[in-house]
């Protein structure tokens, strides 16, 4: 209820005059706010122990915000998806969906920002533990158009992490996947979240920003994302797990496979194009 106040009040009080005295009752808290002067912020004052329980309900009510946004765009679509439906479905005034996001629009691009950086969270970790130490003490050498080990140990070594880390990788996906179709249907759209895919590509860039390329990069100054290695991460690799997850429960529904046997039957086919491309001790990313 704290909350509720606050988001409406934060959106009436911008402009008040000077001396404006206002005193809300809301079941039993109470909440007064006193202007001497045309005020940029708001300050709210509670007793002891309130604090605590208005940041545990809140937190639940931005969750389940969240996901009714999630559940309603995923299967009305984003255009046909206001405001007042996910209010409704999530349980809370609409007042306090403004309080945390500034519209339909900023849900949104929270949802794509979550995925993208707990993608990325994986993806450092895989990384971390596995490409930098195998640089570090010579076994790899990330060239433009392979990556050569310095023998068929290595080469194994390094399939074996990297098939957990796809595997961790298809998991996330099948977790996000209502979220994926979200960014997967927007992506086909001519709107302001058309490139929202593409914003993967952001983490294949040659630059300091890019955590995946500093990282590489600091361990394998030579290192740089060729074309090569942009389109057949994109294109072979993050595009298929989207599509996978976007479409795991249409898929699932038309066959007679169950979440696991569909899920270890993707892995499966991925294991066998990435073996594919092993050439002694190379994995190639260009056929010579």
């Amino acid at each position: 209820m704290i909350l509720y106040y606050h988001a409406i009040l934060n959106r009436i009080v911008e402009n008040r005059e000077k001396g404006c005295n206002l005193t809300m009752f809301g079941g039993r808290y109470i909440i007064i706010i006193t202007f001497n002067q045309p005020v940029n912020q708001l300050l709210v004052s509670w007793p002891q122990g309130e604090k605590d329980l208005e940041k545990n309900s809140g937190n639940d009510a931005r969750e389940r915000i969240i996901n009714a946004a999630i559940e309603l765009f995923s299967h009305k679509g984003y255009d046909a998806t206001r405001v007042n439906d996910i209010a409704n479905a999530a349980n809370v005034n609409k007042a306090l969906i403004y309080y945390y996001f500034k519209n339909k629009q900023d849900i949104l691009d929270y949802m794509v920002h979550s995925l993208l950086n707990n993608a990325v969270s994986i993806t450092m970790d895989y990384i971390n533990t596995n490409i930098v130490d195998m640089i570090k003490e010579g076994y790899l050498d990330i060239l433009p158009d392979r990556l050569h080990f310095v023998d068929d140990e290595a080469t194994r070594h390094f399939l074996e992490n990297t098939y957990k880390f796809y595997e961790r990788v298809v998991d996330f996906a099948i977790v996000k996947r209502d979220i994926i179709r979200i960014l997967m249907l927007e992506s086909l759209k001519k709107g302001k979240h058309q490139n929202s895919l593409f914003n993967f590509m952001e983490f294949m860039a040659n630059n300091e920003k890019n955590p995946i390329f500093k990282t590489i990069s600091n361990a394998d100054q030579d290192f740089v994302y060729s074309d090569e290695m942009v389109l057949f991460r994109f294109f072979f690799s993050i595009i298929p797990i989207v599509s996978f997850a976007a479409y795991f429960d249409d898929y699932k529904a038309a066959t007679s496979l169950s979440d696991e046997e569909l899920r270890n039957s993707f892995l499966n086919v991925s294991k066998i194009i990435t073996d594919s491309m092993i050439s002694g001790s190379d994995i190639l990313l260009r056929s010579k």
